[in-house]
């Protein structure tokens, strides 16, 4: 792995990235133990949850001050966390890849367009109506499992390490003020543990996605590469761009980008380089404007597993001119927390998509008990026999071949759902406005998706 020694989290005010509470939270250390495993570090997480624990967990890698990451708890449940590398830049992701609507095109010309939406922001824009708590949900969530995977890397490869340090403080008082965002600790592990074993499986352990690759040899990359792919490549390789900037920005696969570029890294064609965190201006932003909208549809949602983007913006046309609301799904990795949290009544689900294939996404979903009953369509161009018997050994409800037309797609939805105009959609319960003294009898579906 690579030495990020001298790379520190300077872009900002770690504490910007937790909820406001917890700055007038006291905590003292309970204890402090050495873990020689990825396997022993997850369970020592695990174990918060289990036991309720209410403080947080300072993680340190002997001798680098840019491995040192902070997890917080309450009840077991995780709210946020801090350091590591680029801990600017990795919030600042999760704010792209989850609240789109703040991008610099829906900001009011006054707001800094470089500003980091950080924590009491988001909070604020949820109570003025612009967010809802489960966008706050998937910016913490989606930072705590890169600072997971960071940890997990951490000990792939490095015989330098003996161990990492694991120190807990516990809070001083039980906490009564309900945080914006709940975070279901065993999903984080889970989805953590499923992108470092994508990401071993791939070969790329020994590479750290907070490099930033940047062209070398312009000359035999244009040799080597089509006009529009060396134009791509040289715009975006800028050496500015982590792997993980680079597919928020162009919305690829983490995987999938990481992959294409290392057979010029291997003729040194393009180099990885260490880059530093980025500053950004945090500070709480207006209001966005509200604009007029069209009237929401109130028809079945319908989830589209795909990994096209062109065969989603199809489906996605068709299904939203019959009346259904639709998500599309393009990280097979992430659809089972997608599906929990989103609860679609209909399941289109692609054979061919990147890590896992459709069948064995589908035998995950069908040993969900809230998805059991969920009508599961199996979309592929491939339309044997023997694909026929393995979708159905797997749990699938019906087979759609592709290409996907709208009589096709609205004649399988006919023999599952009601058609929009004559589905009664129920308004959902209102969530409850405050956790409970010493946060006892916390559902996990009631807080962990919100």
């Amino acid at each position: 792995m690579p030495d990020f020694s001298t790379i520190g989290s300077e872009g900002l005010n770690s504490k910007l990235l937790l909820p406001q509470f917890l700055s007038t939270v006291a905590s003292q250390p309970i204890t402090s133990k050495v873990v020689s495993s990825s396997k022993e570090l997850l369970n020592r997480l695990s174990y918060c949850h289990q036991d309720q624990f209410s403080g947080y967990l300072t993680l340190t890698v002997p001798g680098s001050r840019a491995y040192s990451w902070d997890f917080y708890f309450l009840s077991g449940w995780l709210v946020g966390g801090t350091g590591g590398i680029h801990e600017a830049r990795r919030w600042h992701r999760q704010v792209e890849r989850y609240c789109p609507q703040l991008s610099q095109k829906s900001l009011p010309q006054e707001v800094n367009p470089s500003q980091l939406w950080d924590y009491q922001s988001l909070a604020q824009q949820i109570d003025q109506g612009n967010l809802s708590q489960s966008h706050l949900v998937a910016v913490v969530r989606g930072n705590l499992i890169e600072m997971l995977f960071d940890c997990m890397q951490a000990f792939h490869g490095c015989d330098r390490v003996s161990g990492i340090q694991l120190s807990y403080y516990d809070f001083c008082q039980i906490v009564t003020i309900s945080p914006p965002a709940l975070v279901n600790t065993d999903h984080v592990l889970r989805q953590a543990t499923q992108a470092w074993n994508a990401w071993i499986q791939a070969g790329l352990g020994k590479h750290s996605p907070n490099l930033a690759p940047v062209v070398q040899d312009i000359k035999a990359l244009q040799q080597q590469t089509s006009p529009s792919a060396y134009e791509n490549l040289t715009q975006a390789l800028d050496g500015d761009l982590t792997f993980r900037d680079l597919a928020v920005k162009l919305k690829s696969h983490l995987i999938l980008l990481t992959r294409s570029i290392m057979p010029y890294v291997a003729q040194s064609i393009i180099e990885l380089q260490a880059v530093p965190d980025r500053v950004y201006a945090a500070r709480s932003a207006p209001a966005i404007p509200a604009q007029p909208q069209a009237p929401e549809s109130t028809g079945p949602l319908i989830a589209y597993l795909e990994d096209s983007k062109f065969d989603c913006m199809t489906m996605g046309q068709i299904l939203q001119k019959a009346g259904y609301r639709f998500t599309s799904i393009h990280d097979p990795i992430q659809a089972l927390p997608m599906l929990l949290e989103q609860k679609p009544k209909l399941i289109f689900l692609d054979i061919l998509m990147p890590i896992l294939n459709g069948y064995e996404v589908c035998s995950q979903i069908r040993q969900i008990s809230t998805l059991k009953q969920t009508p599961i369509i199996i979309v592929t161009s491939s339309d044997g026999i023997v694909d026929r018997v393995r979708a159905k050994l797997v749990g699938s409800t019906d087979f759609l071949a592709k290409p996907i037309t709208s009589e096709k797609v609205l004649a399988t939805l006919q023999n599952y759902l009601p058609m929009p105009s004559s589905a009664a959609a129920p308004m959902p319960p209102a969530a409850p406005s405050h956790i409970p003294p010493a946060h006892q009898n916390l559902h996990p579906e009631t807080w962990a998706w919100r």
